[in-house]
C-alpha cells in the first residue's frame, strides 16, 4: 500500500535554490513539491525566506485541490520570473477527459520545414489521437497571454502605435483540403478584431489567407493573400505599411517550399487608404483584454471559437513558425519573384530567427517539457528582441476540469522586468478556472499584469487581503470571468489602469492608488458589475501625468444576468486635465439604444470625487448612451456640472442629485417653416402616417387598417398591403401618428432606382424590414441589426425594440462601395467591399418579407427612400429634421 500523500513540503527538501544558481531548477523543484500533495486533500508548499530569490524559467501550474503556496513574509520569500511567464499559474489542469494533454502536440517538425532548419524543432499540434487507446481525440489551443503577440512591441503602446508590420509564418493542415479555418490573432468581447486576426477562405474565388484588422477610427479592413490550397503546408509572409497605406505579401504558391511574391486583394482594405484619401492618418486600434490565441479566434482562450460569428469544431494544424517584427523586412518586387530580405532569399529558418526589430517569434527549440511523472506541464516557448522570452500555453479546448481552495499568502512574487525599462509583458500570478482563490499579505511587483485572470474559464470567488501591487505596465489586477472581494490593497505606479475587469463582479475596499504616468482609466470596467468603495486615488498636482480619460471607466454589460450596477461610495481623486471626469459611463459600446440584449444600467455616487477637483475638469459624470441612469448623493460639486452628455446615438445624462433625471426629447419643431424632405435629391418614395387618408380623403381612424401607403414624393409610388395590413396608431409618437405592422408587407411594384446608389431614413421602434429586390441580386436589406448588400456587405446599426429613433443607411456607387449607417443622426458603422455589386430594385418591400419568414413587430412613422448617396451634410439634415419633428429623446 502506497503511503499517504504529504500535508506539508518545504520547496527546499526538492533543491529549490534561491539565486541565478538555481535558475534552471526551481520551477521543476516548485512543480514537484505541488505534485507531492494530494490531488484532493492539497496541503501547504511551504518557501523559506531567503536573501535571495527563487527564479523561474517555467510557470509552476498549480492543478490540485486545496494547495497553498505559503512564505515567511511579503518581502523575504521572493518568487521572480525570468522571463515573461508567471511564477504561479493556477488553476490551468493539464488533463482533458481526465486524461493527461498528449505530448503529440509537441510536433516534430522534420519534414515540414525546409532543408534551411538543420537542427530539430518541435511545432506546436492542435489535435492529436488520445494517449489512451480508444479515448477522445486531444483537442488543444495556444495562448500568449501578456506577452508582444497580445500587446505588441513594447513601444507600441499595445499595437496603437505600430506603424509598420511584417508577419511570417508556416502552418501545415494535417488533415486535408484546407477550408474555412481561423488560423491566429484576437478578437473583444464582440467579435471584433482587437486589433486583428488572421484565418484561410479556400472556399472563396481565389482561395486567401485573410487578415482583418480593425483601426482607430472604427473601421474593420481585410487583405486577401492568395495561396495554393492543394499545398498542405502554407508558408506566408506580408508586411503592412499604415504611413504609405501598402502592403505586400508572399506565399508558396504552386511551390512546395519556395516563397514568391503574390498580389493580395486590397478591395476591403477599406477608406482612408489610398494616397490622398481623407482619413489617411490609419492606427491599429489598441488591445485592451483580448487574448492572443493560434488555431481560433475567439475571446476565451479555450473552447471552440473559430470565424467570429461561425463556431466551429477544433482544427488540426501544426505551427511551424510565426513571426512578428514592427519593421518593413523585404523587398517589394515584381508579382512571382522569389521573396528577398537584406541577407538574401527568405527559407524557413529567416522565419525561426529572432533579428532585430522582431519582437515576438515562435522559434519551436524547446521540445515537450515533463514533470517527475512524466505529464507535460504545456507551455510553449516564445522570444523577441532584445533577448526577451516567454510561454504560452497549450490549453485544452474542452477545458472543464477546475481546482479548488487554492491560494498564497506571505509571499513577493515579481512578474517579469527588463532593465533599464520594464516591458509591457509578463505576469506575477495567472488565475484559469479556480473556485475559491484567495491571496493574503502578498506582495505583486512587476510585469504587464499583476495578478491576472486568463481566458480559461471564471474564477470565484476570489478573495483579496492586505495585498501590495506595484509596477505593473498594464494593469496591477484583471480581472475575467470573475466574483472578487478585496480589502486594504495597495496599487502603486501601475500602467493604464490600475485595475481592469471584464464580465466580473467586484467589491473593492480601502483601495490607497498612487499616480501614473500613462493612466488611461484608474479602473476600467468592460461589462462588469462593481461597488468601489473608499478608494483615495492620488495624482499629485496638477501636472502631465494624469488620467487621460477617467479615474472610472465602465461599460455595460450584456450577458451578466442582470442590470449593470455601479456604486462608488467615498472616493477621491482631484487631479485631471479637460479631458478627464471622474466616472465615465459608456452605453454605446456595443449599440446605442434599449435593446434585447441589454438592460438599464444603474450607477450610484455617494459623497465623492468632490473634493478638491481640478478646475480643468469638465464635469464629474459623462455619460455617453441612454441606459445609464442614477443618483449622486452627497454635497454637490462646486465650479463644475455635475453630468454632462457625451453621446453618441441618442444619449441622454440621466444621473441626478435626489432624482434620476427624465430623458430629453429634441425641441419642438420651429425651425423649419415647411418639410423640407420632398426636395431631398432621387426622392422616389416618401410615406408619413400622420398623412395618410382613406379613399374619399379623410383622415385615417384609429386602429384602421391601412390598405395603401401614400407616397409624398413627386414619384408617387404607392404601397399596397399583401397579407394583413398595418393598424394605423393616432398619437403613436409623441402626438404623431404611426403604422403598426401585424404580419403583413407592402409592396411597390413601380419603385426604380437607376443610380445604383441609395439613402432611405426610417422613423421607427426596431429597424424596419425593407428590401430594395427581395430574392435578386443586388438588393439592399435589412437584415438582423444592420443592413445587407449583396450578400457581401454588411453595416450593423444600433437598434431598440422599445424606443423610437431615427435610423439612417446610406450606399455609394462608383469605385467604392461604401455602406454607412447611423441612428438619431449619428454614424454608427461604415463598411467597404468593392466587389459588391450596386444597389438592385425589383418590386420592393417593406414590413414582412415572405421567403425569410421575417416580421417586423414594431411600428413606422416615416420612411424616405432616396435613390442617390445623399452628402453628409444631407443626410444630417435630414436626421436633424426627423428628430425634431417626432421629438425622440437623445
Amino acid at each position: 500500500m502506497a503511503p499517504p500523500a504529504p500535508v506539508f513540503v518545504n520547496v527546499r527538501d526538492f533543491n529549490a535554490i534561491p539565486g541565478p544558481a538555481g535558475r534552471s531548477t526551481c520551477s521543476d523543484a516548485f512543480q514537484n513539491a505541488v505534485d507531492a500533495l494530494d490531488e484532493n486533500v492539497g496541503g501547504v508548499v511551504f518557501v523559506p525566506a531567503d536573501p535571495q530569490p527563487y527564479e523561474f524559467l517555467r510557470s509552476v501550474l498549480v492543478d490540485r485541490n486545496r494547495v497553498r503556496i505559503v512564505g515567511e513574509g511579503g518581502r523575504t520569500s521572493v518568487l521572480q520570473a525570468v522571463g515573461a511567464t508567471p511564477p504561479l499559474t493556477f488553476g490551468l489542469r493539464r488533463v482533458t477527459h481526465g486524461q493527461p494533454l498528449s505530448d503529440g502536440h509537441w510536433a516534430d517538425l522534420r519534414g515540414m520545414l525546409d532543408a534551411s532548419v538543420t537542427d530539430q524543432r518541435w511545432g506546436c499540434r492542435t489535435r492529436v489521437p488520445s494517449p489512451v487507446a480508444g479515448g477522445p481525440t486531444s483537442e488543444a489551443t495556444v495562448t500568449l497571454p501578456c506577452s508582444p503577440f497580445q500587446f505588441g512591441p513594447t513601444d507600441g503602446d499595445y499595437w496603437s502605435n505600430v506603424r509598420q508590420l511584417t508577419v511570417d509564418f508556416v502552418i501545415r493542415n494535417d488533415v486535408m483540403p484546407w477550408s474555412v479555418q481561423p488560423l491566429f490573432g484576437m478578437v473583444d468581447a464582440f467579435h471584433r478584431p482587437s486589433p486583428f486576426y488572421a484565418y484561410v477562405n479556400a472556399n472563396e474565388h481565389p482561395p486567401a489567407v485573410v487578415f482583418a484588422f480593425l483601426t482607430s477610427d472604427g473601421l474593420h479592413r481585410e487583405i486577401r493573400i492568395p495561396f495554393d490550397p492543394t499545398q498542405p503546408v502554407l508558408r506566408c509572409s506580408f508586411q503592412l505599411d499604415l504611413d504609405a497605406c501598402t502592403v505586400t505579401a508572399w506565399t508558396n504558391r504552386q511551390q512546395a517550399t519556395r516563397r514568391v511574391q503574390v498580389q493580395p486583394d486590397l478591395s476591403l482594405i477599406n477608406d482612408g487608404w489610398a494616397p490622398k484619401e481623407p482619413g489617411r492618418d490609419l492606427a491599429f486600434t489598441p488591445n485592451w483584454y483580448a487574448p492572443f490565441r493560434l488555431a481560433a479566434i475567439g475571446p476565451n482562450s479555450s473552447g471552440r471559437a473559430g470565424i467570429p460569428g461561425n463556431e466551429n469544431d477544433p482544427v488540426d494544424l501544426t505551427f511551424g513558425a510565426l513571426r512578428f517584427s514592427d519593421v518593413l523586412r523585404y523587398r517589394a518586387l515584381t508579382e512571382g519573384q522569389e521573396q528577398e530580405g537584406a541577407n538574401g532569399k527568405v527559407d524557413d529558418l529567416r522565419c525561426l530567427t529572432v533579428e532585430s526589430h522582431v519582437f515576438g517569434a515562435l522559434t519551436m527549440r524547446e521540445q515537450v517539457h515533463k514533470n517527475a511523472a512524466g505529464v507535460p506541464d504545456l507551455q510553449i516557448l516564445w522570444e523577441g528582441d532584445p533577448g526577451v522570452f516567454g510561454r504560452g500555453f497549450l490549453v485544452p479546448n474542452d477545458l472543464r476540469e477546475y481546482v479548488e481552495g487554492n491560494g498564497c499568502e506571505k509571499l513577493n512574487v515579481r512578474g517579469f522586468s527588463f532593465a533599464p525599462k520594464a516591458t509591457h509583458y509578463g505576469q506575477a500570478i495567472g488565475l484559469g478556472l479556480v473556485y475559491n482563490f484567495s491571496m493574503d499579505s502578498v506582495v505583486v511587483e512587476f510585469g504587464a499584469q499583476g495578478l491576472s485572470s486568463h481566458h480559461f474559464g471564471v474564477n470565484y470567488p476570489v478573495s483579496l487581503r492586505s495585498c501590495h501591487f506595484a509596477h505593473q505596465t498594464d494593469c496591477a489586477i484583471y480581472s475575467f470571468g470573475q466574483y472578487t472581494t478585496a480589502t486594504d490593497l495597495t496599487l502603486g505606479y501601475y500602467g493604464r489602469s490600475a485595475f481592469k475587469a471584464l464580465r466580473s463582479r467586484v467589491a473593492y475596499r480601502d483601495v490607497p492608488c498612487t499616480d501614473s504616468a500613462v493612466c488611461e482609466s484608474v479602473v476600467k470596467l468592460f461589462q462588469t458589475e462593481a461597488v468601489l468603495d473608499n478608494w483615495m486615488i492620488d495624482f499629485e498636482g496638477f501636472h502631465a501625468d494624469l488620467p487621460r480619460d477617467s479615474y472610472i471607466w465602465a461599460s455595460l454589460a450584456d450577458d451578466i444576468g442582470g442590470p449593470t450596477q455601479l456604486v462608488v461610495r467615498d472616493c477621491v481623486g482631484s487631479a485631471g486635465g479637460e479631458h478627464t471626469v471622474a466616472i465615465r459611463l459608456v452605453g454605446s459600446e456595443r449599440g446605442a439604444l434599449p435593446d434585447v440584449h441589454k438592460g438599464v444600467g444603474w450607477c450610484k455616487v455617494e459623497r465623492s470625487f468632490n473634493h478638491h477637483a481640478d478646475p480643468r475638469m469638465p464635469a464629474l459624470i459623462a455619460v455617453d448612451g441612454p441606459l445609464w441612469q442614477g443618483l449622486y448623493e452627497g454635497l454637490p460639486p462646486t465650479g463644475k456640472a455635475l453630468v454632462i452628455n457625451t453621446a453618441t446615438p441618442g444619449a441622454s445624462a440621466r444621473i441626478g442629485i435626489g432624482t434620476v433625471p427624465p430623458a430629453v426629447s429634441a425641441p419642438p419643431l420651429a425651425s423649419w417653416p415647411y418639410d423640407p424632405l420632398p426636395s431631398l435629391p432621387g426622392l422616389i418614395g416618401y410615406y408619413r402616417a400622420d398623412a395618410l387618408h382613406d379613399g374619399d380623403g379623410n383622415p385615417l381612424r384609429d386602429g384602421a387598417p391601412v390598405t395603401e401607403l401614400q407616397d409624398l414624393s413627386p414619384a408617387h409610388h404607392h404601397g399596397a398591403p399583401t397579407g394583413s395590413p398595418a393598424v394605423f396608431e393616432t398619437a403613436a409618437v409623441n402626438g404623431l401618428a404611426a403604422l403598426r405592422f401585424t404580419g403583413g408587407q407592402y409592396g411597390f411594384p413601380a419603385m426604380q432606382g437607376t443610380s445604383g446608389a441609395a439613402t432611405w431614413f426610417f422613423v421607427a421602434k426596431r429597424l424596419p424590414t425593407f428590401d430594395s429586390a427581395p430574392g435578386r441580386p443586388g438588393a439592399l436589406r435589412s437584415n438582423g441589426q444592420g443592413w445587407q448588400l449583396d450578400y457581401l456587405l454588411m453595416s450593423r446599426t444600433a437598434e431598440s425594440d422599445n424606443d423610437w429613433a431615427v435610423y439612417a443607411v446610406r450606399c455609394t456607387a462608383g469605385a467604392a462601395r461604401r455602406l454607412q449607417t447611423y441612428t438619431n443622426g449619428y454614424p454608427y458603422e461604415l463598411r467597404r467591399d468593392d466587389r459588391v455589386r450596386t444597389v438592385g430594385w425589383s418590386a420592393p418591400v417593406l414590413g414582412y418579407r415572405a421567403d425569410h419568414g421575417h416580421a417586423l413587430q414594431g411600428l413606422v412613422a416615416t420612411a424616405v427612400v432616396c435613390d442617390a448617396a445623399l452628402s453628409d451634410q444631407q443626410v444630417a439634415d435630414t436626421c436633424r429634421y426627423l428628430v425634431h419633428r417626432y421629438q425622440i429623446p437623445v
